[in-house]
């Protein structure tokens, strides 16, 4: 059982996993300037061609230990993400690492950070959201546009946005490969341990549906070089995480 802070029970921060996620995303796919890409990747990463990904989304994420908080305290189960993926190598491995992660809850900020992702707290990420019975909102069509963004601090550390074009399926998006992660948690006193690990995230479980294609736009803080932007999409996602494995 993970108890964060170590009290047990109901205070504890995370709830034991595997935890299971379903996820709306606003993704755009561009190229980033490998030279810029580098100071971002650590050793043992290794960056290839500048592929990148961005997105903001929409999250629920209940834990096996505890599904019933959907219901009993939805507040433990919902939150927004936006984040930059580097598209990069371990050995002869493909896979995404991510140089930041900025989130809207304390739990999903912990939870990351204790499996290696690196996770920052966010002061405002939003998103379009459509309703179906909203009779100002059309359904989803060439043309529709989305858009999201991320605050913290005195401005946003990214938006993005993407114009519809075509209906898709999971094949049309980008394949990144596996999801790798930097646990570190450095010495504050000498006579302290270290963790510094590379790792990769158990994932399982992956469904992808209502896939829309088109074209994407970005800004971002974050020193990616010059911005060439490719793709973008609009999906579901769902998927599970049991923790991360290092990488040896």
């Amino acid at each position: 059982m993970i108890d964060h802070p170590l009290v047990p029970g109901p205070t504890s921060a995370i709830e034991n996993g595997p935890w299971h996620y379903g996820a709306d995303y606003i993704t755009v796919y561009f190229r980033g300037e490998p030279q810029s890409l580098r100071q971002l990747v650590p050793a043992p990463f290794v960056v290839d061609d500048g592929l990148c990904m961005a997105y903001v989304c929409e999250i629920i994420s209940v834990a096996d230990s505890s599904s019933d908080m959907v219901a009993s305290r939805p507040d433990r189960t919902l939150y927004n993400e936006a984040a930059v993926g580097v598209k990069c190598r371990f050995k002869d491995r493909q896979g995404v690492y991510f140089p930041v992660m900025w989130v809207t809850t304390e739990w999903s900020l912990l939870r990351g950070i204790l499996n290696g992702y690196q996770k920052r707290l966010a002061d405002r990420i939003s998103m379009t959201k459509l309703h179906p019975l909203n009779p100002g909102l059309p359904p989803i069509a060439s043309g529709s546009k989305f858009g999201g963004f991320c605050v913290k601090g005195p401005g946003q550390t990214l938006s993005l946005e993407v114009t519809v074009e075509r209906g898709g399926t999971p094949s049309d998006l980008p394949s990144f490969g596996s999801v790798f992660g930097m646990r570190r948690f450095p010495k504050t006193e000498e006579t302290q341990g270290t963790v510094d690990e590379a790792v990769e995230m158990l994932r399982s479980n992956s469904k992808t549906s209502d896939v829309w294609i088109g074209r994407g736009s970005l800004k971002t803080k974050l020193e990616v070089g010059q911005i060439e932007p490719l793709s973008g999409a609009i999906y579901r996602s769902g998927f599970t995480i049991s923790g991360s494995r290092p990488l040896h």
